[in-house]
């Protein structure tokens, strides 16, 4: 077939108009079988994409999206890591063996990094961050070697990229805590424990995200302490 003209064909068709009728210019000529995902091409094509879906964001968003890609090369560079993207994974340390999705992880037999993507405002602590310690507990076992673990939280919206080292004590003690912790449930407890971690609970009347009803009595208590005396104000004059 006559290869059309276009942009990209042009240098060559401009430099060699046989090129476009090879079939023509060469007896026998027969045309290789062309797989545009393999090698070069396909990698071309996944960077083209990358670029289509980074180019068009703000130029604020788009500043943070490089600070979390200049943080991750930082750590990435130190050494040929093995990598994981978007990896799930059993919880099998756990005795309901639920199933969780991890956004990064780079592992060699003696060292192991996770990371969390985070795009919201809220800061969110490293340090002592149940989220990624259930990630590294997960994943350990990559780096059998490794004296304890990485985590990272790359939220650069928020100003806050940081990682903190987690040593193999420290996450043991995490493990023992949240299997106490998944016994509660599987006991039903249904005692409450209003903390920092309640921002987005669906009873949290201060949630930051939908909310339910009733609403919790230990936040509503913490919140409205007087709206409690009024109540009970009440019933006692009736």
């Amino acid at each position: 077939m006559t290869v059309r003209f276009s942009a990209s064909a042009a240098p060559r068709l401009m430099a060699c108009p046989a090129s476009a009728n090879l079939e023509l210019a060469i007896k026998g000529w027969v045309a290789p079988v062309v797989d545009h995902t393999a090698g070069a091409k396909g990698k071309g094509s996944e960077i083209h994409e990358m670029f289509d879906a980074t180019a068009g964001l703000s130029s604020t968003d788009l500043r943070h999206f490089i600070d979390s890609l200049e943080y991750y090369y930082s750590v990435r560079s130190l050494r040929r890591f093995k990598e994981l993207s978007e990896v799930s994974v059993v919880a099998d340390w756990l005795q309901t063996k639920p199933s969780t999705k991890v956004d990064r992880v780079l592992y060699l037999s003696d060292e192991l990094h996770v990371f969390d993507w985070k795009t919201g405002k809220i800061p969110v602590n490293v340090a002592g961050n149940e989220q990624l310690l259930y990630y590294a507990a997960c994943f350990i076992h990559l780096a059998p070697k490794a004296k304890g673990v990485w985590i990272h939280v790359v939220q650069p919206w928020a100003n806050n990229v940081e990682g903190v080292y987690v040593s193999a004590t420290e996450l043991a003690k995490f493990m023992v805590d949240a299997k106490a912790a998944e016994q509660r449930i599987i006991d039903k407890d249904v005692t409450f424990g209003p903390s920092d971690h309640c921002t987005f609970c669906p009873a949290n009347p201060m949630s930051r995200g939908d909310k339910g009803s009733p609403l919790c009595p230990a936040m509503m208590q913490l919140y409205y302490p007087q709206h409690e005396l009024d109540e009970a104000a009440l019933m006692a004059d009736d």
